[in-house]
């Protein structure tokens, strides 16, 4: 029985290890083997080695109904294809696995409270962000020497990854390593590099949701004083002449939003591009509210019924742009997969801020630092067709196991005092 025992508690540290790698590559999911992201090998180890792989796909919880559901919506999407062109099926179904995979990453992740160390995992972050920053600034003569790394091309792409995880990240140096030189130094990196990649929403994204999980450890009439304070001190700095000429310097792009965006809504491109799209989707999702017109299919279909504002006309002549991505992540689930993929999708996101809200003075810092992340996510969904990212599921899955482990917590007080 001994012999047991301690073979079941090798196979436990060695899926331990296996998670704490699997956050390591969602900070820097930048290696591919054969073709595939190296977190899809880790996970299918970590439910490879699980003894009881039960654990993992227990569905007690109702909660785990709604990434079921969004399977289902997936798969009926693309076997109900709308869209009247060559291989459109195929390209359809090529993503599917994609879809499946998400899903089973939040209910796996989110069962998974007995094997994820939450400041082990934050550790594992932060190597991944700093791997990540580095790769960034300098990843054409790597990947001439390692050609299997991604091509980390876009910049939003590189800003998206860290939104999703530079608030724990932070929080973990500051106030579990009592690091506080080195946060402030891990944040100031971060902004500073963003700033001058011209990243307007993601500069404020990482920022403003660190400071958030640094300052409100609980949330009190003190903390919310505090919170209306700061807002006062940044408004009035932004005013200042100083301020204003480092901002305009460093980055016009944020130097127009901040200080003249009345002229964003009818001369910025990128904004008129973003709102073409979503003119588009609901187009899309008119014609086709239940099943939508298939999986990574928006850039296929075709219309001329958009553009109807001001300022369209910068943008709607251009080639191709009806081919663009949807730039937009809640516009594309709906456009694509129609109502039965938008709804447990934001079922799913609505589960999340309704907990975050709810038992925000329960939980421990660094756990409120991902719902931060969490929050800061679902606001950059909006301006990028991110769900497409396996680190956004896995970060949805990190707030799943916490909303599911505190409503446990409530469950079981309640059951005492009965």
């Amino acid at each position: 029985m001994l012999k047991r025992k301690n073979k079941i508690s090798r196979q436990e540290f060695r899926v331990k290890k296996y998670v704490d790698y699997l956050a390591l590559f969602m900070g820097f999911p930048m290696i591919l083997i054969l073709g595939f992201n190296i977190t899809l090998f880790l996970f299918a180890a970590i439910i490879y080695y699980t003894p009881n792989k039960t654990l993992l796909f227990n569905f007690k919880n109702k909660f785990f109904i709604l990434p079921a559901l969004f399977i289902f919506g997936a798969c009926i999407s693309v076997f109900d294809v709308n869209v009247n062109e060559s291989g459109a099926f195929s390209q359809s179904l090529g993503v599917l696995p994609n879809y499946i995979y998400w899903a089973l990453l939040i209910i796996v992740v989110g069962n998974s409270q007995k094997l994820i160390n939450l400041p082990q995992i934050t550790r594992f972050l932060l190597n991944g962000l700093i791997c990540l920053i580095i790769y960034y600034k300098i990843q054409d003569p790597i990947r001439a020497a390692l050609p299997f790394l991604f091509n980390l091309s876009t910049p939003n792409n590189f800003a998206f990854i860290l939104i999703c995880f530079s608030p724990p990240v932070l929080v973990y140096l500051w106030k579990i390593k009592k690091s506080v030189p080195w946060a402030v130094f891990f944040l100031a990196i971060v902004v500073v590099i963003l700033t001058f990649e011209g990243r307007r929403a993601g500069t404020l994204l990482t920022l403003i949701p660190c400071i958030l999980a640094v300052v409100f450890t609980k949330i009190n009439s003190s903390k919310i004083v505090v919170g209306i304070i700061a807002t006062l001190f940044f408004t009035i700095m932004i005013q200042t002449a100083l301020v204003e000429e480092i901002i305009k310097d460093s980055n016009p792009r944020i130097y127009e939003l901040i200080y003249s965006n009345e002229n964003i809504q009818t001369e910025d491109q990128s904004y008129l591009t973003r709102r073409i799209q979503v003119e588009k989707g609901l187009i899309i999702f008119s014609n086709n509210p239940i099943t939508g017109i298939g999986l990574n299919l928006f850039s296929k279909f075709e219309t001329d019924a958009i553009g109807d504002f001001a300022g369209a006309e910068l943008v709607s002549k251009k080639d191709n742009i009806t081919r663009k991505s949807a730039h937009n992540s809640y516009i594309s689930v709906l456009a694509e997969g129609g109502l039965l993929l938008f709804i447990p999708f934001i079922g799913i996101l609505l589960f999340n801020i309704f907990h975050f809200i709810k038992k925000y003075n329960a939980r421990s810092q660094i756990e409120n630092a991902f719902y931060w992340s969490f929050l800061a996510m679902l606001i950059h969904f909006y301006f990028i067709t991110a769900i497409v990212n396996v680190y956004a599921w896995f970060l949805i899955g990190i707030v799943s196991m916490l909303s599911i482990k505190y409503e446990k917590v409530i469950n079981i007080k309640i059951n005492d005092r009965v």
